[in-house]
């Protein structure tokens, strides 16, 4: 049997790795973020929290602020947008609750919101997946790994409205149970060619920040950011009456 040459070999088209010692990796521009230094665009984002209260709320201000054009936290500017916030526990009246007590308080700090929130009210879509009326499960995925109707219709979505971010509350509810490497769940995430920011109760066995960009993590005083481009950074923080703002 005679030898194949080594360049006959696919597995020797590239000795070693001075490719990649060669190779420059670029973090994303400013302008390549959904909110800037804490969102980048079409990336996987993972808040949770030490037992505390607020990260809904705080979800609810990042999706009001990419949709109405309003810099978040008063700070961090980002792309304006389409964003659809997915909420499988809380019901359609917590959620509009929610965004009436952060209505209340922009204005007060934003002269301008009410015109904004009437010209950009359509690119906020708030979805309480408990309510009945929808008819469809809260699972993107099935037990057995296959997609559900519920992510064809989101994916169609996304694609029709151009959607810059969405948000999944909490993200435990979205995946089977018995899925234990949420790294799959990811991968189908991606197929969404957006943003997207996720919730977590910290109940799962898997570890949520696997596998995604940027991993927060939401203290009573501050955001702790894990960022797979730029490393670690620390927001101060404080809550205020029902919103969240810089310290």
């Amino acid at each position: 049997m005679a030898l194949h040459m080594t360049e006959d070999n696919p597995f020797a088209r590239h000795i070693g790795i001075t490719e990649w010692m060669n190779r420059e990796l670029f973090p994303p521009k400013a302008e390549e973020y959904t909110i800037s230094e804490i969102i980048p665009d079409k990336s996987l984002v993972c808040l949770k929290t030490n037992g505390i209260y607020g990260k809904s709320t705080l979800a609810m201000q990042a999706a009001m602020s990419v949709a109405l054009g309003i810099s978040f936290l008063g700070k961090y500017p980002g792309q304006q947008g389409h964003v659809i916030y997915l909420s499988a526990q809380d019901t359609d009246d917590d959620n509009c609750r929610r965004f009436k007590r952060l209505c209340r308080e922009w204005q007060k700090s934003e002269p301008d919101f009410n015109s904004r929130l009437r010209q950009n009210g359509d690119n906020l879509t708030c979805i309480s997946m408990c309510d009945d009326c929808y008819g469809i499960q809260s699972n993107l995925i099935d037990a057995a790994g296959c997609h559900t109707k519920t992510l064809a219709h989101l994916l169609k979505f996304c694609e029709y409205y151009k959607v810059k971010l969405v948000v999944l509350d909490p993200i435990e509810d979205f995946f089977p149970e018995n899925i234990k490497n949420i790294t799959e769940f990811y991968r189908t995430l991606r197929q969404l060619n957006t943003s997207v920011l996720m919730l977590s109760n910290g109940t799962s066995s898997s570890d949520v920040f696997h596998g995604v960009e940027v991993g927060i993590q939401l203290s009573d005083d501050k955001l702790q950011l894990k960022n797979f481009f730029a490393g670690k950074k620390d927001i101060p923080l404080e809550m205020g009456i029902g919103i969240w703002s810089t310290t």
